[in-house]
């Protein structure tokens, strides 16, 4: 029995909706479909995703307030009938008709895995170049998201996403995500560790989804800064695992740095060429500047 949950923000999911239908009808067990809409502001969105609710397997639930990325999965949860759950975000795209049955073909092959445990099929990009205005997004999928499983197993819960898994609802029980990040950021990384604390099995399969909505270069950035603010807030908070701190190239460059009295410097380059640095990268899209770009805002927000 498998629940399979769609958060939806102002996206249009009746084509994931469609092909992920197609697959479960043939997998000759109970099933449904739960999208939950976050208050999306795009009322033809909402109209299209609510006829979704017509097919018999598919629920949808509205939510007139945003409730943000971890409070609107923790919810989903609690609204799922069956115990294996299946998360994605809304704005991934199926890439293998075999999607939904490779998931299920690993858990009759492994009988063994505990009650509580979560299965990390990946993610994957279109192999066609997006426009200019997205390929910073596009760029640091490809180039940092992507990987094997064989490379994901290596370090299973510093590799973790919740765009594509395959859980339990047992996993869950006092284990959901941290509602307290309303923001783009970490809260993902928060949940991994919180998983390897309680020692939750972490198994990365090949089974990805496309990820297919590309932000602007614009909106990366904003939502890069985000993740900035998210992660120096829990910084402040001494609420980082400690593993963490080793695991995050931003967190050693920053702690090389401070060591060395150079964060003053990178503050100042934030304050005086923030505006030069986003109009390079929106330009001419360098994952290199983009890592200095984080590490002289985190400097700025220290100072």
């Amino acid at each position: 029995m498998l629940s399979i949950l769609i958060p939806s923000f102002n996206v249009n999911v009746t084509e994931l909706v469609g092909r992920l239908l197609d697959q479960a009808r043939g997998l000759s067990l109970p099933f449904e479909v739960v999208i939950m809409d976050d208050a999306s502001t795009d009322m033809a969105v909402r109209a299209h995703n609510q006829q979704l609710s017509q097919e018999e397997e598919v629920r949808y639930i509205q939510q007139e307030e945003n409730q943000g990325r971890s409070k609107i999965r923790n919810l989903l949860v609690e609204n799922a009938r069956y115990d294996h759950l299946l998360l994605m975000d809304c704005d991934a795209g199926v890439a293998s008709d075999q999607y939904l049955s490779n998931y299920m073909t690993y858990l009759k092959d492994h009988p063994e895995l505990p009650s509580r445990h979560v299965i990390s099929g990946g993610l994957c990009y279109r192999a066609e170049k997006p426009s200019q205005e997205r390929m910073l997004r596009w760029k640091y999928g490809v180039e940092r998201e992507v990987r094997s499983a064989e490379e994901r197993n290596q370090h299973p819960y510093r590799s973790f996403t919740p765009f594509n898994i395959l859980t339990t609802k047992e996993t869950f029980v006092d284990n959901g995500f941290d509602e307290s990040l309303t923001t783009y950021g970490y809260e993902d990384t928060l949940w991994g560790y919180q998983l390897k604390e309680k020692q939750i099995p972490m198994v990365h399969i090949d089974n990805p989804l496309y990820h297919d909505g590309l932000d602007t270069n614009e909106d990366f950035l904003r939502k890069t800064r985000q993740a900035v603010e998210n992660l120096y807030h829990l910084m402040q908070e001494n609420r980082l695992p400690e593993d963490f701190m080793f695991d995050s190239r931003l967190l050693r460059t920053y702690d090389n740095f401070q060591r060395k009295g150079f964060l003053p410097i990178c503050s100042t380059y934030y304050k005086i060429l923030h505006q030069a640095l986003e109009k390079s990268l929106k330009l001419t899209p360098s994952l290199r500047l983009l890592d200095s770009y984080k590490l002289f805002y985190l400097a700025y927000l220290s100072r």
